[in-house]
């Protein structure tokens, strides 16, 4: 999922830059896709459903925050084997 902020672009390690830019690219804040998907979830899930979003470093926060904004319930973060905070869920009520 692209969670990369614009602005990282020119920074990643060549191996990544040859990815699409489609597939990296998350906006100024690298949650663009996140917003749309949190959106649109409610919609398309039946109750008790989860959305799981794999998030870039540093966006559990405002993650978890736009799930609960979204009414979604049973937030959780779950940490990568590198100890980062790596994908934020939440269940639809």
């Amino acid at each position: 999922m692209p969670y990369i902020p614009t602005a990282e672009m020119a920074t990643l390690a060549p191996e990544v830059k040859s990815e699409p830019a489609l597939a990296l690219d998350g906006g100024a804040d690298g949650l663009a896709l996140v917003r749309r998907l949190v959106a649109a979830a409610p919609a398309l899930l039946e109750p008790g459903g989860a959305l799981v979003l794999e998030i870039g470093a540093g966006q559990a926060a405002a993650t978890a925050e736009l799930l609960g904004a979204a009414a979604f319930s049973d937030i959780r973060t779950r940490r990568d084997l590198g100890g980062i905070d790596r994908v934020v869920s939440g269940v639809k009520p």
